[in-house]
């Protein structure tokens, strides 16, 4: 059978005139769902897309957005805005972070890869740091695969392992800390038990704590990197569970406060120092780099880490392609090729994409593949409007819908630019 030959070319579209820009407006957070009093989007007041909808009804089409439609591995699995533009941006199907992580752990393959095998220096006689989202939500992690890595970490010579854990309210229900918590106590119980120094060290809400994302706020990460790393929190507790049921009293899942688990004498249990391994866990990129940028650049100046150990550290999968960060990772990310953005590029296209820090990813990052930067500069232009800083999505839900609208239709009205891609996304308050 012979190989056909690749283009770059594209041939013109049937029904679009060349000349008019076209807007592609995503619309995150948004779907269609069967009505009930519990459905956000059915009960709310919605007359623009009912225009839509109704105005057209022959052009109205749904998509799926979760489970194997955009990779992930069971059509149980809820979907996200990361795998979402992923799928947008490439126009096809590649398996996720979450589905290859399963793959590697279920196979063992991960166990055999450069980056295991350059933590697994540090078990003779250092500590496995695991830093990570404890929660089953299947969105930036997962309850199982932690506990896959913990059993096959002590089976190949793990023998001193302290988790930092995150807890997540937002992918999850608020509240199932506190569940999660105890079953990983309960797993390193039984590590324990067969002689395993394992213990949760410190811990935080994940949007106080450590996952931060496009360096909206590093204050986020420095609370994390104090505890995890200094083994310093304003709070201080002898087991998890009570950090975070007593937390919890003021403060939901999210927004717990950093804390560190101390011992009979009040010396934090698991402060990371040279010799030893880290592993953050999260198979998503966006919320990881920060933390990656700070274990691994030795040039930093994004806030004071007061000491940098010299640790063996790898992410579950490589957060950043072009910035190669980290260096060392479990699992190899998905290759994404030959994206939407490159063809346009290729066919002379001129795109212009705009959205606000804590989004800004999606449309450029995620939609081209995983990929930082331009395909060509002089064809596209990236629009970046900062977000507020320390103010929650409940508090402000519009956050910078009009900046990112004003911006949108000015480049429209340009006429420079044939398509002009804007993220909408929907916060429920």
């Amino acid at each position: 059978m012979g190989s056909v030959e690749f283009s770059w070319k594209l041939p013109d579209h049937p029904k679009l005139p060349k000349g008019k820009t076209i807007a592609v407006i995503v619309l995150d957070g948004w779907g269609e769902a069967s009505p009930n009093d519990y459905n956000c989007i059915h009960r709310a007041d919605t007359p623009a897309m009912d225009s839509l909808k109704q105005g057209a009804p022959d052009k109205w089409r749904l998509v799926k957005a979760h489970g194997k439609a955009v990779g992930l591995p069971t059509d149980d699995d809820m979907g996200n805005s990361e795998v979402g533009h992923n799928a947008l941006g490439a126009g096809r199907i590649y398996a996720q972070g979450a589905k290859l992580v399963d793959l590697d752990l279920e196979s063992g393959k991960i166990y055999d890869g450069e980056g295991f095998k350059y933590i697994q220096q540090s078990f003779q006689m250092g500590t496995l740091h695991l830093i990570g989202l404890l929660s089953d939500g299947g969105v930036h992690s997962r309850l199982d695969q932690l506990q896959l890595l913990l059993n096959g970490s002590v089976k190949r010579g793990a023998k001193r392992i302290r988790v930092h854990i995150l807890t997540d309210g937002r992918d999850v229900l608020d509240g199932s800390s506190v569940g999660f918590v105890e079953t990983l106590e309960n797993d390193l119980a039984k590590l324990r038990e067969a002689g395993v120094d394992a213990q949760i060290a410190s811990g935080g809400g994940r949007m106080y704590v450590t996952m931060d994302r496009y360096e909206n706020d590093w204050e986020v990460v420095k609370r994390g990197w104090d505890a995890q790393v200094l083994g310093e929190a304003p709070n201080k507790f002898k087991s998890a569970v009570e950090a975070v049921k007593t937390l919890r009293q003021r403060a939901n899942d999210q927004y717990l406060e950093p804390f560190v688990i101390v011992d009979d004498s009040g010396k934090p249990v698991g402060p990371i120092v040279d010799g030893d391994a880290v592993v953050t866990i999260n198979f998503r990129a966006d919320r990881m780099v920060m933390l990656a940028k700070a274990l691994e650049y030795e040039d930093f100046d994004k806030f004071d880490r007061v000491r940098f150990p010299k640790i063996h550290y790898a992410g579950m999968l490589q957060y950043d392609g072009e910035l190669k960060l980290p260096s060392h990772y479990l699992v190899s990310p998905p290759e994404i090729e030959r994206t939407s953005g490159e063809y346009l590029v290729h066919n002379g296209i001129r795109t212009f994409a705009c959205s606000e820090t804590v989004k800004f990813g999606h449309v450029t990052f995620f939609w081209n593949g995983n990929r930082s930067g331009y395909f060509d500069a002089e064809k596209e232009e990236y629009v970046e409007i900062p977000s507020d800083s320390g103010i929650s999505f409940n508090v402000k839900p519009k956050m910078k819908a009009i900046e990112i609208a004003e911006r949108a239709r000015d480049a429209i009205l340009s006429g420079r630019f044939d398509q002009a891609t804007i993220p909408l996304w929907f916060t429920i308050s």
